[in-house]
């Protein structure tokens, strides 16, 4: 189902910007983040999928990352323009699973971050997100998904998660669990229950010399 033209995740946030980007952006990224800060790299590149309000890519590029943000939401883009630390981010409308939009050199990030987004990803194309997020991913990079449990929520474009469906096909694409982790809700809503899983991209394996 979608809403004049868009589906509906993106309608639901070009509708809600204001509210949304401002409750987004009173969540510190450390606080909100803490699993991932042992992990972040001290330079290289990194992705935020479902960018939002930007919170994410700015705080990655303020310690020095050079971030592209995906953010298919143009209002939410708009606001997220407003922050003067935003014009170090490059800024890319696109979507999962196939994310075509993304400049195709250098080709790969060593963190790929994806806060709250999983769960507007149907499961049906959830294989192929994957595939491509560790396409993206450089080896010995980080992958970092959170998503809420949630119901089918057609009007919201959201899914219900399964964790272990997701662990299986993260294996299935070379990227190893590290880390898992459940919590409340940063905004202080009672009723939701958040997942946060950080993988670890396998380096390829090292072919043996063989000798005559």
């Amino acid at each position: 189902m979608t809403t004049g033209g868009l589906p509906p995740a993106i309608a639901f946030y070009d509708r809600e910007a204001e509210s949304l980007s401002a409750r987004y952006d009173s969540l510190d990224f450390d606080r909100l983040h803490g699993i991932l800060l042992p992990f972040l790299p001290r330079q290289g590149r990194a992705l935020d999928v479902g960018a939002g309000s930007g919170r994410d890519a700015r705080a990655l590029a303020e310690r020095g990352l050079d971030v592209v943000a995906v953010e298919p939401s143009e209002g939410m883009r708009r606001l997220a323009a407003r922050h003067a630390s935003a014009a170090s981010v490059l800024w890319i409308d696109d979507t999962l699973p196939e994310l075509s939009g993304l400049p195709p050199v250098p080709p790969f990030f060593d963190l790929i971050l994806l806060s709250a987004v999983w769960m507007h990803i149907p499961a049906a194309d959830r294989p192929r997100a994957l595939s491509r997020l560790s396409n993206l991913l450089a080896p010995g990079g980080h992958l970092f998904l959170t998503f809420r449990n949630v119901k089918e929520e057609p009007l919201r474009g959201m899914h219900p998660v399964d964790p272990r469906e997701t662990l299986l096909e993260a294996r299935k694409n070379g990227l190893s669990l590290l880390v898992s982790n459940t919590s409340g809700d940063g905004l202080g809503r009672s009723d939701l229950v958040w997942t946060a899983l950080l993988f670890r991209k396998s380096a390829p394996a090292k072919r043996e010399e063989t000798h005559p």
